[in-house]
């Protein structure tokens, strides 16, 4: 699997009612990856995708978020937008809410509060509808 097709994966999961544009601007650097609106909110996620855990226990996961992405992602949340950042391992990812999204994370906090694809599409419709 890779970064489309977790994203893909996520989205076989919602229901209609949840408006989702998978956004794709060549023009514009740090636009996060979708755009998702229900009667709740608007919101945007940015996802992130390892493909496997790094080998060492010890080793960090990076998120990888692009100085661009950062900014924007800040700055839409300081004016009042939801925003998130899912990173992705396998068929597991974690939801980061607020700048933990700029730090690696450790293998075991991913391990520990990891949801499955099934449940971060059910936590994008309870958010948005």
């Amino acid at each position: 699997m890779n970064e489309h097709g977790f994203i893909k994966s996520v989205h076989s999961h919602l229901p209609s009612s949840v408006y989702k544009w998978k956004i794709r601007d060549t023009y514009t650097g740090g636009i996060p990856d979708v755009f998702y609106a229900g009667p709740q909110c608007m919101m945007f996620i940015e996802y992130k995708y390892v493909k496997n855990f790094p080998v060492r226990s010890k080793t960090n996961i990076k998120c990888n978020i692009s100085a661009l992405q950062q900014h924007w992602l800040q700055r839409m949340h300081s004016q009042g937008h939801k925003v998130a950042v899912v990173l992705g391992v396998g068929r597991e990812a974690v939801i980061m809410l607020d700048e933990r999204w700029c730090k690696p994370i450790a293998k075991e906090d991913f391990l520990k509060n990891s949801l499955s694809i099934k449940q971060i599409a059910k936590w994008i419709e309870n958010t948005c509808i």
